[in-house]
């Protein structure tokens, strides 16, 4: 058996939701985003332990126990950023007996994840080592510039071979902690952790996901959630 752990970063703040709540613990279908998340990534049956970081300890705790409390899990505080809230995970982790093969990362605001697609990414990282979902760019792409705080179109660019990343990530274990320990000594903050596996020339493999696989940041997405959510 694979055993695999999955991080899961629930420290935003919700500063674009423009709710005094954290979205992680806004509602869809009556419950919690985080919850609805943990649900999907819980219905796989592949994840052994969840690691999460977060704003809340206390509250984060309290609903998941309530929620699932047969679940194997260990709350830590989140970071400054996501990058620092996943090495706090990190070293809840490498404080384990047991290790892990893989590591899961996925948001703990995108709850509208299939689990087809979670299934699809982990089978992806177990023969290469690396893999993320995400969807090729079908908009059309202009680089911008800005003159008098207007932002006006300098030129097309491309979007043949462009993808947005979404989440999950998985990575053999050894991969994802070398890359997060020469981030670490780097001093450099990545926006993903995709990219810091690149660092350390290591090719990261594509899946290509649904539409419906959106992450929740503005009060149009929460909205957008919530009728997608009956068909996911």
């Amino acid at each position: 058996m694979t055993t695999i752990y999955a991080i899961i970063p629930a420290g935003g703040i919700g500063k674009r939701m423009q709710s005094q709540k954290p979205k992680q613990f806004l509602a869809i279908d009556d419950k919690p985003i985080i919850i609805v998340t943990l649900a999907k990534l819980i219905s796989t049956g592949l994840i052994k332990k969840f690691i999460i970081p977060t704003v809340d300890i206390v509250y984060t705790k309290k609903i998941i126990k309530s929620e699932f409390p047969d679940l194997d899990f260990i709350i830590c505080k989140s970071g400054k950023s996501r990058q620092d809230s996943i090495q706090n995970a990190i070293l809840e982790i490498k404080a384990l007996e047991e290790k892990a093969d893989l590591i899961l990362i996925h948001d703990a605001v995108r709850p509208l994840i299939k689990k087809t697609t979670i299934e699809q990414v982990v089978k992806k990282a177990l023969e290469t080592g690396a893999a993320v979902a995400g969807r090729p760019v079908s908009d059309t792409l202009k680089l911008a510039f800005n003159r008098d705080g207007e932002n006006i179109i300098k030129k097309n660019v491309s979007r043949d071979s462009m993808w947005h990343t979404q989440t999950p990530q998985v990575y053999h274990s050894q991969i994802f902690f070398d890359a997060y320990q020469k981030a670490l000594e780097d001093h450099f903050e990545g926006t993903d952790s995709a990219g810091l596996v690149e660092r350390i020339n290591k090719d990261v493999y594509l899946v290509e996901s649904p539409q419906s696989n959106i992450k929740i940041t503005t009060p149009d997405d929460l909205e957008l959630a919530k009728i997608l959510a009956p068909y996911t």
